[in-house]
């Protein structure tokens, strides 16, 4: 094996929307150590992985318990910039090399499905065992089961108002994919100036509903259905028109990079939640003015930064390792919520200890998720697709 297949092997994916790999078909070489710089060749951006990884706990802890992350709902915003960022450099020449839309297609759901399917069914046993213990905050059985056959296709449920009842944050990987099938086959066809229009008419059908609700947290919902597409077309075009910017001949690795990673925990709300500030409302006009500047101006100024500077070698290793388990961590962190709730609310223990255990906990089962189930199964479904002569599966 050569070290572009050991790369590619490692790739990983987020996406949370979650859910797309800064690892490319050709690996991009870690940052040379001691501040030196890195030439660049396409692949892996660690930085990247490391603002992904902290996007991902962002949401987790504010699912949780919003005080520890008041704003972890943006970091979706985030997710989708990074993944339209991604997917382009990773297929954008594939495609106009021959790779078709079913293939593309293929890929996008072999990458998403294996873990939103195991958040899935984590998600379901918990429900049913809350069920069984009196729980009357969970869906009934009877809308369980009418939704069950739809979300595992990962298709909203047409029987209750959230499109995913049972694990609420999956309706950003089911708009990844629809972002997925109109990149291919409507944004690669685009002049930037396409791409310019998209992000113009999605902020147009956004902008005004943030205000009014004030907060971006919205789209999991049946009827907010127009926005949070809205909300995914315009950071998703946005990631494909950063990547379609001219590539630097080097990375930097040094303190640019890890000021990028602060910038991400600080911007999320990560501070506030652990006692380094104050906490702040969750509605407010200016809420609504915040979160439209990160979704606006910040996400996509950090986007561009961390594609161009990479972090200090002292943070490779956890931000490599949060890019690694960041879309396990999202799809699965929402069936550990109520079990550790329960601790938190219940049997009276120290609310910043249970954020601490459970954050640890769904950091753990991650790791595990993607070690001994998500990287096992896809490697076996390359090697049975390169059997039958249809081409291995990227990672990207």
């Amino acid at each position: 094996m050569d070290g572009r297949q050991g790369t590619a092997r490692r790739g990983r994916a987020f996406g949370l929307n979650v859910a797309t790999a800064c690892a490319l078909p050709d690996a991009i070489p870690a940052p040379r150590r001691g501040g030196q710089r890195a030439p660049i060749a396409p692949g892996r951006y660690v930085t990247l992985d490391g603002m992904r990884g902290l996007a991902a706990l962002a949401v987790a802890l504010f699912h949780f318990d919003f005080i520890r992350a008041p704003h972890g709902y943006v970091a979706v915003d985030f997710f989708f910039a990074l993944s339209g960022f991604v997917l382009w450099q990773a297929y954008h020449d594939r495609w106009r090399g021959g790779h078709g839309t079913v293939a593309f297609m293929r890929q996008r759901v072999v990458r998403l499905y294996p873990l939103f399917l195991l958040g899935m069914v984590l998600c379901t046993c918990v429900a049913f065992g809350r069920i069984a213990l009196g729980d009357d905050g969970v869906p009934s059985p009877s809308r369980i089961l009418y939704s069950l056959p739809t979300n595992l296709l990962m298709l909203p449920s047409p029987v209750t108002h959230a499109l995913f009842p049972i694990n609420l944050p999956a309706w950003t990987l089911f708009f990844e994919l629809v972002a997925s099938l109109l990149m291919v086959l409507v944004m690669f066809r685009l002049p930037r100036l396409g791409l310019v229009l998209i992000c113009a008419l999605s902020a147009w059908i956004m902008v005004p509903v943030v205000i009014a609700h004030k907060s971006a947290n919205i789209g999991a919902l049946w009827r907010e259905w127009d926005v949070a597409l809205a909300r995914t077309m315009f950071s998703f075009s946005l990631g494909a028109l950063i990547a379609r910017l001219p590539r630097p001949a080097e990375r930097p690795a040094g303190w640019v990079g890890a000021l990028l990673l602060l910038a991400i925990a600080y911007a999320l709300g990560l501070f506030v939640g652990f006692g380094l500030g104050v906490s702040i409302p969750v509605k407010t006009p200016e809420i609504a003015q915040y979160d439209l500047l990160c979704i606006l101006v910040l996400w996509p100024v950090l986007l561009f930064l961390g594609s161009r500077f990479e972090c200090p070698a002292a943070l490779e290793r956890p931000a490599h390792f949060l890019g690694e388990v960041s879309f396990a961590l999202y799809a699965v962190h929402w069936a550990l919520i109520e079990p550790f709730r329960w601790f938190k609310d219940q049997a009276g223990w120290n609310p910043l200890l249970c954020a601490v255990l459970y954050i640890v906990m769904a950091l753990a089962v991650s790791w595990m998720a993607v070690a001994f189930y998500d990287v096992p199964f896809r490697r076996w479904l390359n090697r049975s697709t390169a059997a039958r002569g249809t081409g291995a599966v990227s990672s990207a």
